[in-house]
């Protein structure tokens, strides 16, 4: 009998949501977990439900021919109630396991009437507490997770220690079959070199100071390694960073692109560089980046309004967005920006203003009839965790209302993967409304070429 079959849970349901074609994104997370667990002698596959864009019925079907011994799923917040449709047809002979962003956010209180197939709950890393669970071992003695009782409760066991990153092995890629993916015309492979955020955005529940996680990072040595061996086995050309914050600091980028010079690693690059951190960068460090084979960036930018993106804990001033696309640009660098309209509180004219804003950068970054700048406009939605978050809990939202996510189509099919906002309204504009902005804004710019 297989030990475990992990599941990456699918954005949408798509018993219902129209599929489409977006770009891939390697499930790096959840591939450590399975060679944490394949490393320990156990028997391991992955499902990645959201690449093959299967429905709740169709996912559980897979597990239960598997029959594994245990199924575990990531559950982002957003995704909650799906992954809950699927648990719920899982085979009650195999035993659920749930991690991910949603499990680490929340107190053991919520789980008692969420995700109640999933009978332990991984919180924070995962890679010591899967081999402690397939080992058997009870799960009070396993730190780091809630578990239920025998009461219908959900209990919290201790405090668990932040891994050392440097300590865990090289993901195993030949657990996926979509490895390596192919992006312009290149092999291209995703990588994580840190855990965890610094900066404090108040609608995001990923900063270290909101989720009490500690950010930490790989050695240099580590990646180098890393980056050895996926070239010798695989022939990657080109490498994406999906880490919130890989450098927190101009000398840690500088050290970096140092290590690539150094051992001549001859890759394309794609990174995210918060807004803070890039405002900050001289132009040369921009110019060594792309020598060194960085190709796309992608910063989060957030409103057109000084005052929201300083109250979001983006100083950036609108001078700074044009300066740093206009450099990006000039040096062939491509780059996503970030934007989110229907705030608590915002106006029409507000949300229609950095639309306008957006439409403006990406003007900027038109060059050779190449756009350099795409943005991509979310809608709001509060998450757990963030600073938002508890605001609106202490002004009477309820966590059922605020947990109750709508995503909705565009007709621009690449930008259909994060068309999820909130099914509350919390702006002076109704859902259905900034849904129909977000929509008419990608019919404006149309999809990327690659």
């Amino acid at each position: 009998m297989p030990d475990l079959v992990l599941v990456n849970s699918p954005i949408h349901d798509y018993s219902r949501y129209p599929r489409y074609t977006s770009s891939y994104s390697t499930p790096v997370g959840l591939l450590y977990v399975a060679t944490a667990a394949r490393a320990a002698g156990f028997e391991v596959s992955v499902l990645d439900a959201e690449e093959r864009q299967l429905a709740p019925d169709e996912i559980a079907r897979e597990i239960n021919a598997r029959a594994p011994r245990f199924a575990g799923f990531n559950a982002f917040s957003v995704n909650l109630a799906v992954v809950e449709k699927i648990t719920d047809l899982v085979a009650p002979h195999i035993a659920v396991i749930a991690g991910g962003p949603h499990v680490s956010s929340m107190p053991p209180g919520h789980f008692v009437k969420r995700l109640t197939r999933a009978g332990i709950l991984v919180r924070g890393d995962g890679e010591e507490k899967i081999v402690d669970i397939l080992r058997d071992v009870h799960p009070l003695a396993v730190p780091g997770v809630y578990f239920r009782d025998a009461l219908g409760g959900v209990v919290a066991s201790g405090p668990d220690a932040p891994l050392d990153l440097d300590g865990l092995p090289v993901p195993d890629r030949t657990l996926l079959d979509t490895e390596p993916y192919r992006r312009d015309g290149l092999r291209w492979m995703d990588v994580s070199i840190s855990r965890g955020c610094v900066f404090t955005c108040r609608f995001c529940a990923g900063s270290c100071r909101s989720n009490g996680t500690t950010y930490r990072r790989r050695s240099l040595g580590s990646v180098r390694e890393e980056l050895r061996h996926l070239v010798a086995r695989y022939g990657i050309e080109g490498v994406q960073i999906v880490d919130d914050l890989p450098f927190n600091g101009r000398a840690r980028l500088e050290e970096f692109l140092g290590l690539l010079e150094r051992d001549g690693i001859a890759l394309r690059w794609e990174v995210n560089l918060p807004l803070q951190f890039l405002r900050g960068l001289p132009e040369e460090t921009i110019a060594r980046a792309r020598r060194a084979g960085v190709v796309r960036l992608s910063f989060g930018i957030e409103s057109a309004s000084f005052e929201t993106r300083r109250a979001m804990g983006k100083l950036s001033k609108d001078q700074d967005l044009f300066r740093i696309v206009g450099t990006l640009t000039r040096h062939r660098i491509s780059a996503k920006g970030y934007f989110i309209i229907g705030f608590p509180g915002e106006s029409r004219a507000e949300m229609e203003a950095t639309l306008g804003l957006a439409r403006r950068l990406h003007d900027t970054g038109l060059a050779g009839g190449v756009a350099h700048f795409r943005p991509r406009v979310f809608m709001f939605k509060p998450m757990p965790g963030s600073a938002l978050w508890t605001r609106l809990l202490a002004e009477g939202r309820t966590e059922e209302e605020m947990l109750d996510y709508a995503d909705f189509d565009v007709e621009q099919d690449y930008f259909r993967k994060h068309a999820w906002g909130a099914g509350s309204r919390y702006s002076l504009v109704e859902p259905e409304d900034v849904h129909a902005l977000i929509n008419a804004f990608y019919g404006e710019i149309g999809e990327p070429v690659a």
